[in-house]
């Protein structure tokens, strides 16, 4: 099956990527990732390399998000949900997370009660202002703060990739809001086949 790295024009620029289409094996990504520890819902620490064995699907955001994150972390159930038509075993190597850049207001109980709403296995992270900022820089997510008069206070422009790490925690792929949930499925699966 054909998975697609996407990339749009600035992250293109940012990057160095090419817009590509492979078939069948993904390419290890060498630019983006590395490993991280930051607090989570599960754990008081969880480093990215505690998923060694398992995919990880990895979104980064805030739980203020007035639409943006919601629709991504709702695709990403969608692909969970796809792999667990297959089997609950399938939807289990693969680990949905979810890092928040608005660390003073995303708790780790915030960041808990708003997982849930996208499935129990769903888990976030969150640490000082300068953790996340770390990480976020590894994967090359670009986050700015905008001043708002609306009730949500402090609203973000920010990427919105879902990025797919292999069972070594390595970038492998890169969807965007409009890659077809299929063709994730299909990258997600053809990791899982690897």
């Amino acid at each position: 099956m054909i998975a697609r790295w996407l990339a749009c024009g600035g992250m293109v620029a940012l990057l160095g990527w090419p817009l590509l289409l492979v078939a069948k094996e993904l390419p290890v990504n060498t630019r983006l990732g590395g490993d991280f520890q930051l607090q989570s819902t599960v754990a008081a620490q969880d480093q990215l390399s505690d998923f060694k064995g398992r995919l990880v699907l990895l979104n980064f955001g805030y739980t203020s998000c007035p639409d943006v994150c919601p629709m991504v972390l709702s695709r990403m159930t969608q692909v969970m949900n796809a792999l667990e038509e297959d089997s609950k075993e399938t939807r289990a190597r693969v680990q949905p997370l979810f890092v928040t850049f608005d660390p003073a207001r995303d708790t780790v109980e915030r960041l808990q009660a708003y997982l849930q709403h996208f499935g129990k296995d769903f888990i976030g992270m969150t640490g000082t202002p300068e953790q996340v900022a770390d990480v976020a820089k590894r994967f090359g997510v670009v986050y700015l703060p905008q001043k708002s008069d609306s009730a949500a206070g402090t609203l973000f422009a920010h990427s919105d990739y879902i990025y797919l790490l292999d069972d070594q925690g390595r970038v492998r792929a890169l969807f965007g809001s409009k890659d077809p949930i299929d063709e994730m499925v299909d990258a997600v699966e053809s990791l899982l086949d690897e």
